[in-house]
């Protein structure tokens, strides 16, 4: 009685900090810096550490429900080992990256063993939470599309908890195909899932089904209004994936394809050009937008070969940028491809980036991963979570979710529930193998992981959180132009903030106007590791010129011009350069080039770049 009690209140504890977890897509932090991103990495932290008070608690209660260690727990395992160990190798440090990381696999583990033996409530709440969040997501959207509320982005009218409406809408696309299935397949009723039927004693069948439906419609709705293609095209995918899956449960409509398999040809023949002709207009509705990530992968692609042991996680934008320049300067780029080239923050296909980062032999592990996760799923008739995670995939293949924590959440929560009853259920000599699992690792376990997370918590995390909050407030004075001040509270949180970019060009450019070109070129150096914009090595140069280094400051003009050709910027400086250097033939050919060259976005900044160059030409 005691023990039965025990349970249920656990269960309850267990829900609500992993729906705690799920929840982090909604947190924003008008404290912090960066508070729509950074807000939810600390609130993540907070829940996995609730999560490790009722780790132990959970093993004692729930010791019957054997948990087995499946093949894909070794590979993420690995994976994650692997991605943490290139990264302290090539930055020599534990990145704020790595530490992620080293949660994200904790919670991974939790839910594994949670879930080991398939609990009924846990399981049914645990995806109704999922679809909850997709619906909540919904309607925040459609009051910032009617101005009820504020966009989180000044530019777009619509990003729900989000920066922008990308990962918006690939958030709605990822809740869909586990919507659809609660409001059309009767997942909750369907024969054989006791999951579902025990679930129906708790919850209303209509509640579920409404539920469903409406996040659904919601989701058709607002897809339109965010205009983007790959999460049109997750939603199909996970949807269809789960209409097949159900489908061929169902001996009705196993037999109808077999009686009628011409006729499945040639529906199958329709459905292959539909397809082709909706590509085309996805690709047409933005060309230049299509063919700009089409040449972000080939340079990607690139960038592997000349990475194959991988560059460290986070470290993908200077490693892309060399190899973009280096293109670029040889003379083999295109005039097409030079008006699309941008200095991209992703790889937009989150395969390749994670290639790029942690080497080939940790992406095909990272592989093995995912397609070991979806045969488990698809053999434990876990098809929702299994649908939802397609989903998920689709959009990773031409988004970059995968740097936006809360898909990182997801895409551990998806694969955990896929793998729920792994080992709990079918022959005897699974079970039996399933029992061979040592219960001292699980324990081991248990008890390092929230150790490990105490410690990390105050080297690491609450440093990192002042850090944050200082930024913050620093940028008050940066916005005052008291660059003297701000750089000396910069240097106060750069040992904890070396991983953001914005926080790496505020500082720089603090030191840089403040006369300390030195320090400031430091700084940049160390931002050149983790991005692309040609904007850090204009300041590199301008801080080289102001030096009187010529030579060093025409070598970071020049690669900021190869690295981007379509923009001017770095050639009205290499012509105010020359002039300097006396060098007038130079810098006539790069006046003419701003003269003349069609930039990509014109602006009023083009043409007062125009004027002065025009000035000095006819000054001399």
């Amino acid at each position: 009685m005691i023990l039965n009690m025990c349970r249920k209140n656990l269960n309850i504890l267990l829900l609500i900090s992993i729906t705690a977890i799920i929840c982090t897509v909604f947190v924003m932090n008008t404290d912090l810096a960066n508070g729509i991103v950074s807000g939810k990495y600390f609130w993540f932290y907070a829940s996995v550490a609730l999560l490790s008070a009722l780790a132990i608690p959970a093993a004692i209660i729930k010791r019957r429900e054997k948990a087995s260690f499946a093949l894909p727990d070794l590979l993420i395992l690995l994976f994650c080992l692997a991605a943490v160990l290139i990264t302290v190798n090539h930055t020599g440090r534990l990145t704020n990256k790595c530490l992620l990381l080293i949660f994200v696999m904790v919670f991974y583990f939790y839910l594994r063993i949670f879930l080991a033996g398939r609990d009924k409530l846990i399981y049914g709440l645990c995806g109704l939470a999922f679809v909850v969040t997709g619906l909540v997501e919904i309607a925040w959207g459609l009051m910032q599309l009617y101005g009820f509320t504020p966009s989180q982005h000044y530019l777009f009218k619509i990003t729900g908890s989000f920066f922008n409406p990308g990962p918006y809408s690939g958030w709605l696309a990822m809740v869909f195909p586990m919507a659809l299935g609660y409001a059309v397949l009767n997942y909750f009723t369907h024969k054989g899932h006791e999951v579902a039927q025990s679930l129906f004693e708790r919850i209303s069948k209509t509640g579920v089904k409404i539920l469903g439906i409406l996040t659904v419609l919601g989701t058709l709705l607002v897809l339109p209004a965010a205009m983007s293609r790959a999460s049109w095209l997750a939603a199909i995918g996970g949807s269809i994936f789960i209409v097949v899956m159900y489908g061929l449960q169902n001996r009705t409509v196993v037999g109808y394809l077999k009686k009628y398999r011409k006729r499945l040809v040639l529906l199958s023949l329709a459905a292959i050009v539909l397809f082709v002709m909706a590509m085309t207009g996805l690709f047409l509705l933005k060309k230049d937008s299509a063919s700009g990530r089409a040449f972000t992968w080939k340079i990607a692609l690139q960038t592997i070969k000349e990475n194959p042991l991988g560059v460290g996680l986070g470290n993908f934008g200077g490693s892309y940028g060399d190899t973009q320049a280096t293109y670029f300067a040889s003379g083999a780029g295109t005039e097409r491809e030079e008006y699309v080239a941008g200095g991209v923050e992703y790889a937009f296909n989150e395969y390749l980036q994670i290639c790029i980062e942690t080497g080939i032999a940790s992406f095909l592990v990272f592989l093995a991963f995912v397609i070991c996760v979806l045969v488990v799923g698809i053999r434990n008739k876990n098809y929702l979570p299994a649908g939802s995670l397609v989903s998920l995939l689709i959009f990773a293949s031409m988004s970059y979710p995968f740097n936006v924590l809360p898909f990182v959440i997801a895409f551990v929560f998806l694969s955990a529930l896929c793998m729920a009853g792994e080992g709990a259920k079918g022959r005897k000599d699974e079970r039996a193998k399933a029992r061979k699992y040592p219960g001292f690792a699980i324990w081991a376990f248990l008890i390092i992981a929230p150790v490990t997370g105490a410690l990390l918590s105050m080297y690491k995390i609450y440093p990192l959180y002042e850090a944050y909050k200082q930024w913050n407030m620093t940028r008050i004075i940066y916005g005052m132009n008291m660059h003297r001040d701000a750089a000396e509270e910069y240097a106060k949180q750069y040992p904890y903030l070396q991983d953001e970019i914005q926080f790496l060009f505020e500082y720089a450019q603090s030191l840089s106007k403040s006369e300390q070109y030195e320090k400031s070129n430091e700084i940049l150096r160390r931002a050149m590791q983790i991005s692309c914009d040609p904007m850090l090595y204009n300041i590199m140069g301008k801080n080289y010129q102001a030096l009187k280094q010529y030579e060093l400051a025409e070598q970071s003009f020049k690669k900021a011009a190869n690295l981007v050709p379509n923009r001017l910027y770095p050639h009205y400086l290499l012509a105010k350069l020359y002039h300097e250097m006396g060098l007038k033939d130079k810098a006539e050919a790069e006046t003419n080039i701003v003269l003349t060259k069609s930039p990509k976005v014109e602006s009023k900044a083009v043409e007062e770049m125009r004027e002065e160059l025009i000035e000095v030409r006819t000054k001399n």
